[in-house]
């Protein structure tokens, strides 16, 4: 272990400015020693001397070190959450990937989805493998026509990681020839994430066919469900071929949040029925429920019908559709000014939410709220404190949470760092 850490050591050392960043907080991260890595971080803000290509260093090593020195369950998803941000973490993940545990083959999946290593190679050695955990990597490696008929096998496997790993791989590299079976899973897995990658897999098959079989299968979903075929009817082979008179239809019902979805959707996608949906989309900013108004609000784009709902979402009854309109207002030059007050206000009577969006377009008036919270119990506050930080550009304290005790949250934030 200790050559390996070295290993590791060096090539961090040579990745980063020169001087101090082989030395102090890096070496403390790469070594887990959060108590000295406490010190170097307080010490180096101290000196302002942590900047954002400090924080990206540190953060570095951090992630790096959780990478090959985790174990476990939580090793699996800290790694798993690490596809955001993995170049700068390739090399800790493809020697984490040498190991044969189950965290290796997590580090194996995300070097994969990075395309870093070769899927047929991969296909090979683990098709059999009696590791659940490796057998998923051959499912999602299975990417090549001759892999096919293997891979519809491995969306009835026992094991949930090696269907949905099997899944993804149909989403990526589709085949109309797995339609019935896409569909079958869509239908009666027990897993809502095989279901959601299964009915999306058959959009992106496409071909009329498929579009029938999602009408079909929405008669039997339930809200999540159809949320799902709302987003596969808007893959473009789908959409191409009937998609787009469902989803004018589903936007046109009004019934729920698969129908803001919908109209959304064409919205993003689809010019001819942008108009339409739009006043769709506007109608439930002003009328619908809680839900159906946020994601109106999210997916809109500020046109004048949406620009009057927003106004009269401001004085909505409920606090997150209140500043969802106000932040989707600060879009708009003419507006920003009463927006950003109006947030102010909310963040003064004790809005959470409201400080979160602040923070999001870059309002310093938060920051002493934010910095405080680092040391908050909870560590949802903690991170939560550190992405609003790291949104403010504020790297020199977001760092602090590189040394939080818990794990989760030192690699969260070390991925938000190394992604900004």
């Amino acid at each position: 272990m200790r050559r390996f850490r070295d290993r590791l050591f060096a090539f961090v050392s040579l990745t980063v400015a020169a001087g101090c960043a082989s030395t102090g907080a890096v070496r403390a991260a790469l070594d887990s020693d959060l108590g000295t890595l406490r010190r170097d971080i307080v010490e180096e803000q101290n000196k302002g001397a942590l900047d954002h290509g400090r924080a990206k260093e540190i953060a570095s090593a951090v992630a790096s070190r959780e990478v090959y020195a985790g174990t476990g369950a939580g090793a699996v998803a800290r790694i798993r959450s690490l596809r955001a941000c993995t170049l700068p973490v390739v090399p800790a993940l493809e020697a984490r990937a040498v190991k044969q545990d189950e965290a290796a083959a997590e580090a194996t999946l995300v070097l994969l989805a990075a395309r870093r290593v070769s899927p047929a190679a991969l296909v090979r050695r683990y098709e059999d493998a009696d590791s659940g955990a490796w057998r998923a990597v051959a499912a999602r490696a299975s990417l090549a026509p001759e892999h096919f008929v293997k891979r519809r096998r491995y969306f009835a496997d026992p094991d949930q990681r090696v269907r949905r790993a099997a899944l993804e791989a149909a989403l990526e590299a589709p085949s109309p020839l797995d339609e019935a079976t896409l569909l079958e899973t869509a239908h009666l897995d027990p897993d809502a994430m095989c279901r959601s990658l299964a009915t999306r897999a058959v959009g992106a098959t496409g071909g009329e066919h498929a579009v029938r079989a999602l009408v079909d299968l929405w008669e039997r979903a339930d809200e999540d469900d159809r949320l799902n075929i709302v987003e596969a009817l808007g893959k473009k082979h789908a959409f191409d071929a009937g998609g787009r008179a469902e989803l004018l239809r589903i936007a046109e019902s009004g019934h729920g949040v698969p129908s803001v979805a919908a109209a959304g959707v064409l919205v993003r996608i689809d010019p001819r029925a942008a108009a339409e949906a739009s006043n769709l989309l506007a109608r439930a900013i002003a009328e619908g429920s809680a839900d159906e108004q946020l994601l109106a609000i999210q997916t809109a784009r500020p046109d004048d019908a949406v620009k009057q709902a927003l106004r009269g979402a401001t004085h909505d009854a409920d606090a997150d559709v209140r500043v969802a309109a106000l932040e989707k207002l600060l879009e708009l030059p003419a507006e920003r000014a009463l927006a950003f007050a109006a947030l102010r206000s909310e963040a003064k009577a004790g809005g959470e939410a409201a400080r979160s969006a602040l923070a999001r377009a870059g309002d310093a008036s938060v920051r002493p709220t934010f910095v405080k919270e680092l040391s908050a119990q909870a560590w949802q506050e903690r991170q939560g404190a550190g992405f609003a930080l790291i949104s403010l550009g504020d790297y020199e304290h977001a760092a602090t949470l590189l040394a939080d005790d818990d794990a989760n949250v030192r690699v969260a934030i070390a991925c938000r760092i190394l992604g900004s």
